[in-house]
């Protein structure tokens, strides 16, 4: 369906020393950009951040991210007519949402997400020092 291989790479984008590149989900993105609010794109997960990779209309790649100590919620909205989607809040704002065409995706995209989240906000240390 996506034959653009640059909206879910990021060679580009200089990494922190430890960071790994993980899963992605590609599809409809809304997200406010220049005053357009839909997009061909990806979102790419890493290890310390969300990426959100929207093609412009003269084809470029523009990257915009969102730190996981920045996001708030994520939510997954069943729609009858067109499947799931996964909206990402800051605060109280959905700041990105997409529709997601491959279920089996974005269970492996949200279990990453969950995981790596969970580093940054040190909740792991938290769960154990309370656990002793």
């Amino acid at each position: 369906m996506y034959k653009n291989k640059s909206l879910y790479d990021l060679s580009d984008i200089e990494l922190a020393e430890n960071e790994a590149i993980g899963p992605e989900l590609i599809g409809t993105i809304e997200f406010e950009n220049d005053g357009r609010y839909i997009f061909q794109g990806a979102l790419i997960l890493t290890t310390e951040r969300l990426f959100v990779n929207i093609e412009k209309p003269d084809g470029e790649i523009e990257h915009h991210q969102l730190k996981y100590t920045d996001i708030s919620l994520v939510t997954v909205e069943n729609r009858a007519l067109s499947g799931k989607i996964v909206h990402f809040w800051i605060g109280k704002k959905i700041e990105v949402s997409m529709n997601v065409t491959h279920d089996k995706n974005l269970q492996k995209f949200l279990a990453f997400y969950r995981k790596h989240r969970a580093r940054a906000l040190k909740y792991e240390n938290y769960i154990f020092e309370e656990a002793r």
